[in-house]
């Protein structure tokens, strides 16, 4: 099984997975041909991606590449977010006319905390705490996938970390509410097209203080879960915003919560770009611990992510083109290979089996798709 943009399908390629909706709707079944017409019919459901068959490869690949949480588990905690964000708006819009506040919030954060459970209980029961299955997200629900995703990381985290279940808890919810205060900027500057002009920028680095304010206003969530909404987008050297705090004045649990956000954000197709490669995503969270981000939780946090899964077509730094077989679970960068011969077939000679770990002068350039 091999992830796959859609614009690098061909003609050859067969869906290994079902593709589905938040309303568990299965949309396409898996084992259908991709046709160039399915293909515009995906993308006008709002995915960019898909995970395609590879079924000579998959016979050599010695690790399974699956969710970290219940596929199932997911999908119904991206839901149950959409329902409970939407009603909240909804009544934020009707307080705001009645001039009153207080009663928008109840039913909130009861999902809130109930998804935070349902996702720290699935994590906490996993056998295995590693990201190893590139995300399938929608253009349509973007918001409310970006904030499981990022719950699901930063959960991760605070386990590898040794948080306590009260704070880990914290750390939850915290991150499913983190762009609650997107709620109250027009979408037709958040969800862009074109690059934001410097007014829309400023726009939109008011969010994390729009939505501690709206939290404060209309929720008891302790001041743990809030400090960490509004200070999710500072960065340890004074460099983020709203406030360009420094890393004594940040919250120890937001910098557990601008990592998962980084980086589920970077991985993620937008409108007005296209996702970075997750190995992409992870050098540039090494390259910036110390300086945006707490040192010890990137290098925690780059243990927990395989950038290169089972099934990934790459481009070593000698021009050799290989499958990725199996990683070293404490070296995510330097997985096991198979090549690929000249011909385009895997060379299944001793010389066509490379363990990165053993080979020091070699080095993954770029994952590829076709």
């Amino acid at each position: 099984m091999r992830f796959k943009p859609l614009d690098s399908l061909i003609s050859d390629d067969i869906l290994a997975e079902n593709i589905v909706n938040i309303n568990s709707q299965t949309l396409l079944k898996k084992n259908t041909k991709l046709t160039a017409k399915l293909a515009e019919r995906i993308k006008g459901l709002g995915f960019n991606s898909v995970y395609v068959k590879t079924p000579e490869e998959d016979a050599l690949i010695e690790e399974e590449v699956k969710d970290i949480i219940n596929p199932e588990i997911r999908r119904k905690a991206i839901y149950d977010i959409k329902e409970c964000v939407d009603i909240f708006k909804d009544g934020l819009s009707k307080q705001k006319q009645q001039l009153m506040y207080g009663d928008a919030g109840q039913a909130l954060i009861k999902t809130i905390d109930s998804v935070a459970e349902s996702l720290i209980d699935e994590l906490l029961n996993s056998d295995d705490l590693k990201i190893s299955i590139m995300d399938i997200k929608t253009e349509t629900h973007y918001m409310y996938e970006h904030a499981i995703n990022t719950a699901v990381l930063a959960i991760m985290l605070s386990v590898k970390s040794g948080l306590s279940s009260k704070d880990m808890k914290n750390v939850a919810i915290a991150s499913l509410l983190a762009n609650v205060g997107y709620t109250q900027i027009s979408p037709e500057i958040y969800d862009h097209e074109n690059p934001l002009t410097r007014e829309q920028q400023e726009i939109i680095n008011t969010h994390p203080k729009v939505g501690y304010d709206i939290l404060a206003n209309n929720t008891n969530l302790n001041a743990h879960i809030k400090s960490i909404v509004i200070q999710h987008h500072e960065r340890i050297n004074g460099s983020g915003y709203p406030f360009g705090l420094k890393s004594a004045e940040i919250h120890p649990l937001t910098k557990i919560v601008m990592l998962a956000d980084v980086y589920d954000a970077m991985t993620s197709d937008r409108k007005h770009r296209k996702a970075f490669a997750h190995n992409e995503v992870l050098e540039y969270i090494m390259g910036n611990a110390g300086t945006l981000f707490d040192f010890d939780l990137a290098n925690t946090f780059s243990r927990c992510i395989i950038p290169y899964p089972a099934g990934s077509y790459v481009k070593l730094s000698n021009g050799i083109k290989a499958i990725v077989i199996r990683n070293n679970p404490s070296h995510p960068l330097r997985p096991v290979l198979r090549a690929f011969s000249i011909h385009g077939l895997l060379d299944n000679s001793p010389e066509g089996y490379i363990d990165l770990m053993e080979k020091h002068n070699l080095t993954i350039e770029c994952i590829l798709y076709e």
